[in-house]
């Protein structure tokens, strides 16, 4: 049996599964292990017991550093030495570390192990019958069993299949972690004593001072008259925040003093009790040493025929422990009062960094991950004196950044000499400056107030590191918005950023159900409108607890009001908090901000970049500036993605400035408000974007008109799907002399209007148009990047290209109808991808190319194209080229000028 330790338990496992692999391993645990990792409950499983055999050593230790055990008994269980020794050893540390244990009852009858019955009773016969086994050891499994099956747990025949039965253990793992994590107190703090040492003189000056700072002290005030039961005692020393031990001459001869030791032992390491000793007239060496009167006091207690071996061991093991606490010696103080004024002090100090921590009440309900993982990377107990750690915690608003720096706060504070909590720097750095948040932070360091004055005489740096010198100080600096902010205050940078993420939607219901019922599950009336705004927050904490509390005691039909007005306006609160993040934005990011919240999102991040840098807004800055502020991510396939959340903020910044009259709003996207601008003429030059989906639409009918008051007009993104017919009713008068998009597909007219001013366009989006040429004649398009003219029918010629030095891509794919290309295409030095793929009526190319940047050519499908051009300057950038589907039999010598081609696309 593994030797128990009082040390500071840092559990490295939530559960450890006990089980008979041969009986269950494929068809049940390999199952419900998964299931416990997909709820994210760190599992051991012993998944190679059928291959290395015996691993008992690391299975002890598995055991000792799980918070959770669950055994799964089966038919064959018994006949594992392996699995017995597990269970014994699962039970002591039931005992010894609090460990909670589970019994599951896999197809046999906990009768039948509870009475040693069938195949129990056949191997424990083995068991006897093997010499190589000691019966004490046998006798152990016996009892082991007995005890193990006496605990509730889950029989799988109330179960119409394993899956039913698995889903309800996680679940009931899930809550009892959860409950094992969070702690509740009753009491300040827990004074242990042997009263005849110090009852009337100590202990009650103590008492009376800790009562004086209201502090809830519980004392065992009756014991001289009548003595209170043991049990009343221990639950008392559970139930406090802090145990003081004052270990005095004769502790150690009361038997109760040290059941309570071994109590508060056990607390500090299953619920994170504070244990402070006082060496009240004794040395710590004795007591650690169980010397002079410790040892007398054992030696009676080894005498005791009442007094379990066993129970001596833990006794003796936790003194022998408790003087590496740290604490007081009574000898280091000139009289009792000034030790009593210090205890008290330093418990006061404690008392203030605790508080209910890792509660679903915080605003995240698993805050006990987010916590962890801080823990991780800060690492306070490997922090050395004078070692500087800086951990920053980056996410949007909302989503619980000041939750989890405080939670992390109250966690370790007690490690730490001394703590400050700095909020609200963003605002105290804008109100009053660097030097006050300065004076701020030194204040709450040093408990005094510090003034300007000395700051600017001594120096800020110079007076933060002589407070912290040869001390453990924890800050939190909460409600930064600037690195600089960081570095003014302690002087460098994170050395490692936290990124908590979303809550899932697991996790989001019971949040959602804690502040709309009172309680972490929904009412199941109300189920599955509480699913629809847990989509509709999308994780966020703020959004779930702002919607839970607005909706309480509200009716189903109140609630389905609501849900349908979010799709409309968003709630107030959560767009207020939200919106501070924009708020703080300079002009230029707030527009792009609104642009890919209003147009931009989900597409291309070089594409959004490359129309975003034509309207001046100097893009590759702002966007890393909104990427920095959690206000974007871009996603792995490149494109621009932001919360739905954020989303909403920003489409109701635009909605509000002009509530009642969409044409007065600078971006329009919302189908209904489009539709009427563009139908009804109602548009004034405020508009600046346009998005309308017509993917639903079979018919539609624009006015033209409408365009003519849409003087500022920058991105026009007009969506249909194929072939679906549109109409413009009157004649385009728009200019477009400040459009940057023009992205108009199922585009009804043969061509442009011959006034249109396409000066500073950087994209020309026109597929599945009536369009039979762009324009008449050479328009000069210096800033035009992009042409898409995809499955354009009726296209038979394409613009002169001569003015759009700066083209990037020619897409004319699938343009049946489309003779040539004029020839001024092969001069377009900045072009990178030509698309010609199924013009079928192309035969010829210019006799020349020249386009050092091109990257791929397609001509794959010219089903006409006889000839490849026969003079081709250097191309190093061309990778790909595809003639297949073309008439072209022979590719001329300059091919080899083609240094970079990795792919060529031929028939056969």
């Amino acid at each position: 049996m593994a030797a128990s330790s009082y040390s500071d338990i840092r559990w490295k496992y939530d559960v450890f599964i006990n089980f008979r692999g041969e009986d269950t391993y494929d068809s049940f645990i390999s199952h419900l292990y998964g299931a416990l990792l997909q709820k994210q409950i760190n599992t051991f499983i012993d998944a190679e017991e059928l291959r290395k055999g015996d691993r008992l050593p690391e299975l002890l230790t598995a055991i000792q550093e799980s918070r959770l055990s669950l055994v799964v008994f089966s038919r064959n269980y018994a006949l594992s030495t392996c699995c017995l020794k597990e269970l014994v050893e699962i039970l002591e540390c039931s005992y010894t570390k609090n460990q909670i244990v589970v019994p599951v009852f896999y197809q046999v009858d906990p009768a039948t192990v509870r009475k040693l019955k069938n195949s129990f009773a056949e191997a424990f016969a083995q068991h006897d019958l093997d010499c190589n086994v000691e019966m004490e050891k046998v006798q152990s499994w016996r009892s082991a069993l007995t005890t193990a099956t006496n605990i509730s747990g889950w029989d799988e025949r109330n179960y119409k299949d394993d899956a039913e039965l698995i889903e309800e253990i996680v679940e009931d793992v899930f809550t009892k972690l959860k409950q094992f994590s969070s702690t509740s107190s009753k009491y300040d703090v827990f004074i242990s004593f042997r009263g005849e040492d110090t009852r009337r003189g100590f202990v009650s000056h103590l008492y009376k001072a800790l009562c004086q700072k209201s502090i809830n002290t519980y004392i065992d005030a009756k014991e001289l008259r009548r003595g209170d039961p043991l049990t009343k005692l221990l639950i008392a020393a559970r139930e406090s925040k802090i145990s003081l031990l004052i270990l005095s001459e004769n502790y150690a001869s009361s038997t109760w003093s040290l059941k309570e030791l071994v109590e508060i032992w056990k607390s500090k390491y299953t619920k994170n009790q504070i244990v402070l000793p006082i060496f009240y007239q004794v040395e710590p060496s004795d007591v650690g040493g169980l010397e002079t009167s410790f040892a007398e006091a054992f030696a009676q207690h080894d005498l005791d025929s009442n007094a379990e071996v066993e129970v001596v061991r833990r006794w003796r093991l936790a003194l022998r422990t408790t003087p590496h606490l740290g604490g007081w010696v009574s000898g280091d103080f000139r009289n009792d009062a000034k030790l009593i004024e210090k205890i008290v002090e330093d418990v006061s100090g404690k008392l203030i960094h605790i508080s209910p921590m890792r509660s679903i009440h915080t605003g995240l309900v698993e805050m006990d991950s987010h916590v962890h993982e801080m823990l991780y990377l800060l690492n306070p107990d490997g922090v050395k004196t004078n070692d500087i750690r800086v951990v920053g915690i980056w996410g949007m608003g909302g989503i619980g950044k000041t939750a989890i720096a405080r939670a992390v706060y109250d966690e370790i504070a007690c490690r730490f000499d001394t703590c400050c909590f700095l909020g609200n720097v963003k605002e105290g750095f804008m109100k009053h400056g660097e030097l006050h948040m300065q004076k701020k932070l030194l204040s709450g360091i040093s408990g005094k107030k510090v003034g300007t004055s000395d700051i600017l005489n001594k120096g800020f740096h110079e007076m933060l590191k002589r407070l912290c010198q040869m001390k453990k100080v924890l800050v939190v600096v909460d409600d930064v918005d600037q690195l600089a902010q960081i570095e003014a205050l302690l002087e460098k940078q994170p050395d490692v950023v936290y990124r908590p993420k979303v809550l899932s939607d697991y996790e989001a219901l019971e949040l959602f159900g804690v502040y709309a019922f009172g309680t972490n599950q929904p009412n199941i009336e109300y189920d599955h409108l509480s699913r629809c705004f847990i989509q509709y927050a999308h994780g966020l904490p703020l959004a779930l607890k702002v919607l839970g509390a607005y909706l309480r005691q509200r009716t189903i039909d109140e609630w389905k009001s609501v849900l349908h007005k979010l799709t409309v306006i968003p709630l107030r609160e959560i767009h207020d908090v939200l919106k501070t993040s924009f708020d703080e934005l300079d002009y230029i990011e707030k527009e792009i901000f609104l642009d890919i919240a209003c147009f931009f999102k989900g597409m291309d991040k070089d594409y959004a970049t490359a129309i975003l840098d034509g309207c001046g807004f100097y893009p590759h800055m702002g966007i890393r500036v909104l990427i920095d502020r959690a206000l974007i991510t871009v996603s792995q396939l490149g494109n621009l993605e932001m919360p739905d959340l954020l989303v909403e903020m920003g489409r109701e910044i635009v909605r509000q400035e002009s509530i009642r009259e969409p044409g007065r709003r600078s971006r329009l996207w919302n189908y209904k408000d489009v539709h009427h601008v563009l139908t009804q003429n109602t548009a004034t030059e405020a508009v600046e974007s346009i998005i309308l989906d017509l993917s639903n639409s079979d018919n539609v009918c624009l006015n033209a008109e409408a365009f003519a008051n849409m003087t500022r007009l920058r991105l026009l993104k007009i969506g249909h799907n194929h072939f679906g017919e549109q109409h413009l009713i009157g004649h385009l008068k728009f200019l477009f002399r400040e459009l940057r998009c023009l992205s108009w597909h199922g585009f009804p007219l043969e061509s442009l209007p011959s006034n249109c001013q396409f000066k500073n366009l950087v994209d020309i989006d026109m597929r599945y148009s009536l369009i039979e040429r762009l324009w008449e004649g050479i328009k000069k398009l210096e800033k035009l990047k992009f042409i898409d003219l995809s499955y354009c029918l009726y296209l038979k010629e394409t613009p002169d290209f001569t003015e759009m030095p700066n083209l990037e891509k020619l897409i004319l794919l699938g343009c049946r109808s489309l003779v040539e290309v004029h020839s001024s295409f092969s001069t377009l030095t900045n072009l990178v991808l030509l698309n010609l793929s199924g013009c079928e009526k192309i035969k010829i190319l210019a006799g020349s190319i020249c386009m050092p940047s091109l990257k791929t050519l397609d001509l794959s499908g010219c089903s006409s194209l006889e000839m490849f051009p026969d003079t081709l300057e250097v191309m190093e950038e061309l990778s790909e080229l595809n003639l297949s589907g073309s008439k072209i039999k022979n590719l001329p010598l300059p091919i080899k000028n083609l240094h970079g081609l990795r792919i060529l696309g031929l028939d056969d």
